[in-house]
């Protein structure tokens, strides 16, 4: 089997890992009472949750190998596409059917980031890094998170739908990061072309864990309160376009060429993000706050 095979083969598993994840913390995260950094608290406490974390963890192993082996065009749809395990198991765990709206939604934001990812042609190889390019991509990335955080969380956004998709935008932003560190981290471990140095491999890693971090304790708060089947996809959105977009700013792979490129990424956003505003707008994100079945 060749590497880009294995490589495929670590993204089905990452996929599946990450959704049975995500319906194992949120089983949990919706029995306690604490929120923001606090929720860690109780949550740590239970034995199932627990499971959850190292699911969570084991799926991040498979996706950094599968990055090192395969192009982030061929990684990204991948995980992407795992959103349908998730479907089935908060049908098994959580017992949530997801409404046409929702399922409507869902395939729109995932048609659109992967539209988006096969567009970049690239090797697996990653370019040399421009340090004023990194420092710029990681502030940015921090002050997204900041603004998606604090609107979700104030005055009467957060008891709406739009608090759901900004709360879990802001969780797929962490993640994603640190899924973009995770890949800069392992070009040192597994070269392939550029080898970045080591202050740039140990600061990937330093980054990896806090982006990791905020992304999980923004996670575990969307689950607190919103549908797996609501709040999942507006993560997997972001999470899975904040690492396109750095494999274009920092890792050296191409964006449109022509208009005609400029064009087909015009409607990858165009679906993403529909399917983000459907999802923020289903009936089925009032009646979780409403605490009605």
């Amino acid at each position: 089997m060749t590497a880009e095979g294995e490589g495929v083969i670590a993204a089905v598993a990452a996929g599946c890992l990450y959704n049975l994840a995500v319906v194992v913390q949120k089983s949990q995260a919706e029995v306690v009472s604490e929120t923001g950094v606090a929720i860690l608290g109780p949550l740590m406490t239970r034995p199932v949750w627990l499971l959850g974390v190292a699911l969570q963890v084991l799926g991040l192993v498979f996706h950094g190998y599968a990055l090192t082996e395969a192009p982030v065009t061929v990684v990204q749809p991948i995980i992407a596409s795992g959103i349908a395990f998730l479907v089935i198991f908060a049908a098994l765990i959580l017992r949530e059917r997801p409404s046409p709206r929702e399922l409507l939604g869902m395939l729109l934001a995932v048609s659109g980031v992967s539209l988006l990812a096969l567009q970049i042609q690239g090797p697996v190889s990653l370019a040399p890094l421009d340090e004023d390019d990194f420092a710029y991509a990681i502030a940015s990335a921090a002050a997204l998170v900041g603004a998606l955080w604090w609107f979700g969380r104030s005055g009467r956004v957060a008891s709406t739908g739009v608090g759901a998709a900004l709360v879990g935008g802001a969780a797929g932003v962490g993640q994603g990061m640190s899924d973009a560190m995770n890949r800069l981290a392992g070009a040192w471990f597994a070269p392939h072309g550029w080898t970045p140095p080591t202050w740039i491999m140990c600061t990937a890693l330093v980054l990896l864990f806090l982006f990791g971090l905020q992304g999980f304790v923004a996670a575990q708060n969307a689950f607190q309160r919103y549908r797996a089947n609501t709040v999942v996809p507006c993560m997997i959105t972001a999470q899975l376009f904040v690492p396109v977009a750095m494999a274009i700013i920092l890792f050296g792979q191409p964006g449109p060429r022509d208009g005609e490129d400029a064009l087909v990424w015009a409607l990858a956003l165009s679906l993403t993000f529909a399917g983000i505003t459907l999802l923020a707008r289903a009936r089925g994100v009032a009646r979780a706050l409403a605490g009605q079945p």
